[in-house]
């Protein structure tokens, strides 16, 4: 007959199980796993259930074999695996002499904001104890905030003083790299400036044989004239573009199908297969750069294109 395994019939909210999940956590990011796989991970080495994993990273009983089975499996010992506890017992018990914590990661929710920092955590917090700043555990990673900003993190979990707290510097948003092609270079110019000018990169090109050269793509986006010099079209780029990058946005622009020099059987050739964007000039910036981002954001979330009959 099955037993239930001990997590699923004993309390989640005991200090010392919290600061062992913590350790195992911090262990493991260490070792290279995200909180994100933790739960996996552990479910693999201990031979249990993801939810039971679950549960021992939110402070449920851990045994000591699982407890050695992850220190085994990453090639630590188990001075490693609590040389990072929070001190409240050694400070207790009046051992002042011991090593401070290591800085462990975490999150810092201020303002409605999570910012990616690092805590040096103090001791265990008393009922009544009201500091500036305390420190939980919760869902495989530490939490720091007022007591306000925690309230819906974790509220069971034992809260700690914080020793020392290092925020992360913010990193500058990564800039879109557009290459606009276009045998007008006032046009593509100026585009490009007022791309710059929008905080983007872009470069442009007159001739397409100047981007088909480059040994490897460096644009995340291509604003593309239709008719290029000599009245070319632009569809071989564009399907070598398309090959290299498969889901890299790419704007079609021309003035000319009024005037009847641009094929619109070109055009609708390269919106069934190639997955392009078009606008008639003059185009908008604005709005241009709405179509691009777009793209870019549906690219970052790996959402594939709609089918062309769709």
């Amino acid at each position: 007959m099955d037993l239930p395994h001990v997590d699923d019939i004993e309390p989640a909210d005991d200090t010392a199980h919290a600061e062992t999940a913590a350790a195992v956590s911090n262990l493991l990011a260490r070792h290279g796993v995200p909180p994100r796989n933790q739960a996996a991970q552990i479910a693999q080495i201990c031979a249990i259930s993801i939810s039971q994993a679950r549960r021992k990273l939110r402070g449920a009983v851990w045994l000591f074999d699982e407890v050695r089975a992850v220190c085994t499996h990453v090639g630590a010992g188990l001075d490693e695996l609590f040389g990072a506890r929070p001190a409240a017992a050694a400070r207790g018990a009046g051992r002042s002499t011991s090593p401070a914590p290591a800085l462990q990661p975490a999150q810092l929710h201020i303002d409605g904001l999570q910012l990616d920092c690092s805590v040096r955590l103090g001791p265990a917090l008393t009922a009544g104890a009201t500091p500036a700043l305390v420190a939980r555990y919760a869902e495989g990673q530490w939490h720091v905030g007022t007591h306000a900003a925690l309230q819906a993190v974790a509220p069971s979990s034992p809260h700690y003083a914080v020793d020392h707290l290092q925020v992360q510097p913010c990193r500058e948003p990564e800039r879109p790299r557009v290459a606009v092609v276009d045998d007008d270079r006032d046009a593509a110019e100026a585009l490009s400036d007022w791309l710059r000018e929008s905080g983007w990169q872009a470069q442009p090109y007159t001739q397409p044989q100047a981007l088909m050269a480059e040994p490897a793509p460096v644009h995340d986006a291509y604003v593309i004239d239709l008719i290029l010099a000599g009245g070319q079209t632009s569809q071989a780029l564009v399907e070598r573009i398309r090959a290299n990058q498969p889901h890299a946005p790419i704007v079609l622009l021309t003035g000319q199908l009024r005037e009847g020099r641009a094929s619109e059987a070109t055009l609708a050739t390269l919106l069934r297969t190639q997955d392009v964007t078009f606008f008639e000039k003059p185009v908008r910036p604005a709005v241009l750069m709405a179509a691009i981002q777009s793209g870019l954001d549906r690219q970052r979330r790996g959402v594939a294109p709609l089918p062309a009959d769709a």
